[in-house]
């Protein structure tokens, strides 16, 4: 019988011949990963053409939005986006008006970031496909195991 560890991978290391791929955490996360973003793009791609928010853009706006005046540390721990991504990001939703920086009130050093009438327009006009999106990425599990899906996910996240 096969042994296996804790984490139920086997307790002796596959050779590279034996090592499977297709059954690897990491690769089913980033397969999962990679098809929620594409479930996103396409439903947000149907309400709005090419001018919807990407997924990490939604997640910026959605957070300027419910958190007026947040800082980009904080951004970063919320978001899970890394410095330099999220600085690209901004750069791309500040031309577009979506969002404006402004310094800190209380902090000088500090930049504050708001989101516009436009990027609140664009967020609302958004959220129904984020929703169906939503829906889509979860359709394949039955209802009675989704609670436990949920609750692994955020363990797996880090939250």
């Amino acid at each position: 019988m096969d042994q296996r560890n804790q984490a139920g991978l086997p307790a002796a290391a596959p050779t590279i011949d034996q090592f499977a791929m297709t059954v690897q955490a990491g690769h089913l996360i980033r397969r999962c990963q990679q098809r929620a973003v594409d479930l996103f793009v396409e439903e947000v791609t149907r309400d709005l053409g090419e001018d919807g928010p990407t997924p990490r853009q939604f997640a910026v706006l959605l957070s300027a939005h419910q958190e007026p005046g947040i800082n980009q540390t904080d951004l970063v721990r919320q978001s899970g986006i890394d410095r330099s991504t999220l600085t690209e990001i901004l750069r791309r939703l500040i031309a577009r008006n979506l969002i404006r920086r402004e310094k800190s009130p209380t902090d000088r050093r500090t930049n504050a970031l708001y989101i516009t009438e436009q990027g609140d327009d664009l967020l609302r006009r958004t959220l129904p496909a984020v929703i169906r999106a939503q829906h889509r990425i979860m359709a394949p599990i039955p209802t009675e195991r989704l609670e436990n899906v949920m609750a692994t996910l955020e363990i797996l996240a880090g939250d």
